[in-house]
């Protein structure tokens, strides 16, 4: 089996990136940071740039050195270890404090793995059988949630205090390595189990859950001219986009994919 990968990232304008990724020997990642809401630190001195950095050095260690390691078991260790990074500077007991969604895709001879955190995803397409996502949606299924009109249509900081990290909430990797156990994990079995597997953040996602492309189309126009045409539509769509304040979240994300092709040796 011979894995090759293709990727790309970029900020939104005018903005740090806070996403991040990495591949490695059969696996790759892909972070998104969780920020800080408006008037908020988090209870943290660090900007996220710092708090996805030091994540995705400590998942990557542990993904190419515990290869036969569970998803779960390798982001407890990585969460364990970027919450010691903090040291004794960051109240990281805070609600708010500042994290991160994620994915992971691990492939094998004979299965594929991935685990997925909050709003990032992970596409597998399986050839004539079609395509598989996992994406985790919990943070668009809150009950009874209060939406703030504002720059950005986003939740109200008290709220999200009150369903961050929580069961019945949503989840993000931050400050509780318990969240290793409440990700989406799951199991391909069978080689070959798939021709091509994406994980990207929500900037990329947006295509399909807000500019109607499917995951097909996605996958062919990366195809086609490359993973930087990804970034260039979600970009394109967000320009022309004659409402955005219809959608919460920003208008404009960092934008970051990962595609890992899976051929014969």
């Amino acid at each position: 089996m011979h894995i090759t990968y293709t990727a790309a990232t970029t900020a939104a304008p005018d903005s740090p990136n806070e996403d991040f990724f990495a591949v490695g020997d059969g696996w790759a990642l892909v972070l998104d940071g969780a920020g800080r809401y408006p008037g908020e630190s988090g209870g943290c001195i660090h900007p996220v740039t710092w708090i996805v950095a030091r994540l995705g050095l400590h998942l990557s260690s542990c993904l190419s050195q515990q290869p036969e390691q569970p998803l779960t078991t390798i982001v407890r260790s990585a969460v364990e270890a970027t919450m010691a990074d903090h040291g004794s500077t960051c109240d990281l007991s805070d609600p708010l404090s500042p994290g991160a969604a994620g994915a992971i895709v691990r492939i094998r001879e004979d299965r594929i793995d991935w685990l997925v955190v909050g709003d990032c995803a992970v596409v597998i397409d399986q050839g004539p059988k079609g395509c598989t996502s996992v994406i985790d949606d919990r943070v668009d299924h809150l009950p009874n949630a209060p939406i703030v009109e504002g720059q950005v249509r986003t939740y109200s900081p008290a709220y999200v205090a009150t369903v961050r990290n929580k069961p019945g909430g949503f989840w993000v990797l931050a400050s509780s390595p318990d969240v290793a156990e409440h990700a989406l994990v799951g199991m391909l079995p069978g080689h070959p189990a798939a021709t091509r597997v994406l994980l990207c953040s929500d900037g990329i996602s947006r295509l399909t859950e807000r500019y109607g492309l499917s995951w097909q189309d996605v996958l062919a126009l990366h195809d086609s001219t490359g993973p930087d045409s990804l970034i260039r539509a979600v970009r394109e769509a967000e320009r022309s986009d004659p409402e955005p304040q219809r959608w919460r979240g920003k208008r404009h994300d960092d934008a970051t994919v990962v595609v890992m092709r899976v051929a014969e040796a």
